[in-house]
Formats: structure tokens, sequence, C-alpha cells
């Protein structure tokens, strides 16, 4: 089925911005003419009227280019103005061109700053005065000051009320594109704040869960040997699981009271509380270990809560997929060297892999971790090493506190 020839031209003049202006010159010529020239007086002849088309089409072609370059096109319209009130007053012909100087002059006011469109509304000033000047030129002069008013007051208003209109439009895209940008950024707090959720829900939930189903498995199989370990490990499945709910309701107390981000993270947990952290992943079946390198400094809280997360997830993982029985170490560098805060988490991958560890999985952990690290202004990489494990480190800003503790 093919599209009707209507229908062709329609998308043609929508999608071409040059066709557009083209008609709108096309649309304004002919009034120009029959309005402010003597075209139409019956007394004009074929010459005069060919001479009269031919200067004003002259004019109105260069509307064609209004929007791709406004200010040139108004000098252009001025000019072509400007000469044909000069040939109307050495009597080449009667032609006064007013409709393109009013649609250039349109176009700088809703393209173009403030200051040059008021430029261009005080230098049309001069093609309108002649205008008036040629208006008024057989008007009785009993009659001239009246007339004089008149028509400067015409042309004055329409000239203004012009300018004034493609100001208005002008601000009302700019107030359109403000509430585009405000719209678009509010978007991208949501998502920011949907994904930060989403972060923590993770480390709170899938963290907390995890070591309790590596802890619950681990007691079945020493259920009837061992009822002393298991009673140990639900104590810590009990207690895994206090730890989560306390921060869930933290967490969700924050978000229902608009509360700051830094007050959330203020009663959160850091560094300072690695070693329940570890304990845990004891418990959980790995031979997990802290090694710490220079002098400790005060963190920023989002920070410590960062480096704290990022060390929770790695030994969770570790205990998902390198399995009970896995070497793991938690390096923590206070390199003075670039002010940064090096952590790092890797395992020698000779655990005993539970089954469920895929089932533990939620695919979110490495990539909630890159996000965090990000946000903080630090750097993240993760991979397998040589040996067959696995290793999870950032470096983390902390030049600040070092200044503050030089400082002190």
């Amino acid at each position: 089925m093919t599209a009707r020839p209507g229908a062709a031209l329609g998308r043609l003049y929508r999608a071409a911005p040059a066709v557009q202006d083209s008609v709108l010159a096309v649309a304004l010529s002919l009034p120009d003419l029959f309005l402010f020239s003597d075209f139409a007086l019956p007394n004009v002849g074929l010459a005069d009227r060919l001479f009269t088309v031919g200067y004003a089409v002259l004019g109105y072609a260069a509307l064609a280019a209004r929007r791709r370059a406004p200010r040139a096109v108004f000098g252009y319209l001025w000019a072509h103005a400007l000469g044909g009130e000069l040939l109307t007053a050495a009597g080449v012909f009667d032609y006064s061109p007013t409709l393109a100087l009013l649609a250039a002059l349109y176009t700088v006011a809703a393209l173009r700053s403030a200051r040059l469109s008021a430029l261009a509304l005080a230098s049309v000033t001069v093609p309108v005065a002649l205008s008036v000047r040629a208006a008024l030129a057989d008007v009785p002069a009993a009659e001239r000051l009246t007339s004089l008013i008149g028509v400067a007051c015409f042309y004055g208003m329409l000239n203004l009320e012009v300018w004034a209109v493609g100001r208005g439009v002008r601000a009302g895209r700019a107030a359109a594109a403000r509430d585009r940008l405000a719209l678009a950024r509010a978007q991208d707090a949501t998502l920011a704040e949907r994904a930060r959720t989403a972060r923590e829900l993770h480390d709170i939930v899938a963290n907390a869960v995890t070591v309790m189903v590596l802890q619950a498995g681990g007691a079945r199989h020493v259920l009837r040997a061992d009822p002393d370990r298991v009673e140990h490990a639900l104590d810590q499945i009990e207690s895994s699981g206090k730890t989560a709910v306390a921060e869930l309701r933290h967490m969700l107390l924050v978000l229902r009271t608009d509360g700051e981000r830094l007050a959330a993270e203020g009663s959160s947990f850091g560094l300072a509380d690695l070693d329940p952290l570890l304990n845990g992943a004891r418990q959980a079946g790995l031979r997990a270990r802290l090694e710490v390198t220079g002098a400790p400094a005060v963190l920023a809280r989002s920070v410590d809560l960062t480096a704290y997360r990022l060390v929770q997830e790695a030994l969770t993982n570790a205990a998902k997929h390198a399995g009970p029985g896995a070497a793991t170490v938690v390096r923590l560098d206070w390199s003075r060297a670039d002010g940064r805060l090096r952590v790092e988490v890797a395992d020698d991958g000779r655990g005993t892999p539970t089954a469920a560890r895929s089932e533990l999985s939620t695919g979110h952990g490495l990539i909630g971790l890159r996000e965090r690290v990000a946000v903080c202004g630090g750097t993240f990489d993760a991979g397998p090493t040589r040996e067959g494990g696995f290793r999870v480190a950032a470096a983390l800003p902390a030049e600040e506190h070092f200044r503050q503790e030089a400082a002190s």
C-alpha cells in the first residue's frame, strides 16, 4: 500500500525546517506585496510590477535560512527593507518591505540573547521611520500630525509585539528545557536511590542469609556426631538473623523518615566491626585472617561503610564458591604515598564448595560493590588469581583524613 501524496508532503514539511520557512516566505510575501506596495494598483505597469516582485523575492528568499542563521538573515532583511524605502523615496517604485523583517525580528528574539534581540528591535526604527515618512508623503499638511501619530503607533506596536512574542517563545522554551532537565535529574536521582537501596538490601539480606544457610548446612552434617557444634552453629545463625533484622529496621526507618544518607551510614558498620565479620566467616568454615599495614586513620562514614561491605561481600563469596576450608586473607593497606586505603580480600580456592552455591548467588554482589566504590571516588578490581582462587580489591580515598591526622 503506497502512501498518499498529501501525507508524504506533510511529513516532509514537519521534518524539514527549511521547507517550513520557505512556505512561510511565500505566505508572507503575498500580503506584503498587496498591503505595503503599489503592486495591486490598476495604474501600475507590468514592468514596475515585475520589478517590485523581483525585489520582494530577493528579500523573502533569505527566510529559508532564518533558523540556521537568524542574525545574518535579520541583517540582510534589515538592509533589504532599508533599500526598499530608499528606492521608494527615489521614485523607483512604491514598496515598503515589512513582513519579512518582522519574521526576522521574531526569529532573533526567539533564538538569540536578550541583548542581541534588543539591539535588533532598536535597529528596526530606521526602516520604520522611513516607512512612516513614505506613508505620510501624500497626506495633507492639516492631517499630517494625526496621521504621523497613527502610523508611527501602528509600526511601533507591530514591531514591539512581534519582538515580545519572540521573547515569550524563548522564555517558554527555556522553561521547558529547565523542566526537562529537572525531570531527568529527578529520574536519575530516583534510579540512583533505587540502586543504593538494592545494594543495601543485598548486603544486609543476601549476605546474612548466605551465612545462615552455610552454617545450617554444616550443622546438618554433624547433627548427631557433634551436638555442641550444632548448638554453636544455631547460636551463630540466630546472631546473624538478629543483626540482619536490626539493619533492616534501621534502613526502613531512614527510608520512611527521609533521613540523610550520612545519618544512615553513621549507625551502620565500618572497619571497626571486622572482628565479628571474620568470626562469622570462620564459623562458616573459612580459614580467614586479617593483615593490616600502616597506621589506620578515621575514614569518612561512606568510605568506612564501603570498605566494610567489600570485605563482607568478598568473604560471603569465598564461603559460597571456594567453600569451607579455603584460606582467605583480608588485607588493609593504609598507604600514605597516594592517600588511599587499599582493601583486598583473596582466597586460595581450595575449600569444599557447597552444592547450593549457585542457588545462593544473586548475581548482583560484585556489581553493587563496583557501584559503591565508584560513588566514593575509588577504584575497584575483581577476578580470579593465578593460584585458582579469587580476589576482590579496592582503593578508597582517604587523603583528607591523612591530612587531618598530620595537622593534629
